[in-house]
């Protein structure tokens, strides 16, 4: 009886692990890690989700610096690591915006008809905290004249320096920092995101802090997830 149980655990342990039903990831991915470790602390990456153009893809404010993008209506969606911003509030000037849908249930919503009537649209604002580049830390502490050993770019017990930047403070919840050792823990919430023209609709959902394409570890800050259109 107990190699009989030992041979049914073994079979248990093998289904568990049974590579032929792992799902290759049909997400997107950033092209680029975004933030801090860029050495910039406002490095955002911009989206059109209605035509599928990118800003600053390949290269930190290459084609929108910092500030640039408030008067622009030309983007949606912008990811500077694992905080987002919508073209709305004090992000932009468009008629953006984001709603939380709930924890998973991504397939669920295929279509506009089925946004609730009294969903609560969340429009960016100043009071998101990013990631400080050791960078600009030093340069803050140069410009103020402050000493360098009593105010490290990393404590060992809160981490590395935070400040305040325009972002959605819905979508800042997408995923989750802790640490040190840092760990990234996305919710699995799926949120709609309102175009900056207010006339179109997409949901998304962050799966990883990694490339889901390839060993964990290998490309942290490149965020995955899934962003398709509500029709």
């Amino acid at each position: 009886m107990k190699i009989m149980a030992f041979l049914l655990g073994g079979l248990t342990m093998t289904a568990c692990v049974d590579y032929d039903d792992i799902q290759p990831f049909n997400g997107k991915t950033l092209p680029r890690k975004s933030g801090y470790s860029t050495g910039v602390t406002n490095d955002w990456i911009y989206f059109n989700l209605r035509t599928g153009e990118m800003f600053n893809a390949y290269g930190v404010n290459k084609d929108i610096k910092e500030g640039e993008q408030y008067d622009r209506t030309d983007w949606d969606l912008a990811f500077c690591g694992y905080v987002l911003r919508t073209n709305s509030g004090t992000s932009g000037i468009g008629r953006g915006g984001a709603a939380d849908l709930g924890y998973g249930e991504y397939n669920k919503w295929t279509s506009v008809s089925q946004l609730p009537s009294d969903l609560e649209w969340v429009v960016d604002n100043g009071e998101v905290s990013v990631t400080m580049s050791q960078n600009d830390w030093n340069h803050y502490l140069v410009e103020n004249g402050l000493d360098f050993d009593s105010n490290p770019w990393f404590d060992p017990n809160n981490g590395p320096q935070r400040t305040k930047t325009n972002a959605n403070p819905l979508l800042a919840e997408a995923m989750t920092f802790a640490g040190p050792p840092p760990v990234y823990t996305p919710s699995f919430h799926t949120y709609v995101v309102r175009t900056a023209d207010g006339q179109r609709y997409f949901k998304i959902q962050i799966i990883s802090w990694y490339d889901a394409n390839v060993e964990i570890g290998d490309e942290g800050g490149r965020i995955s997830y899934y962003c398709d259109e509500l029709k």
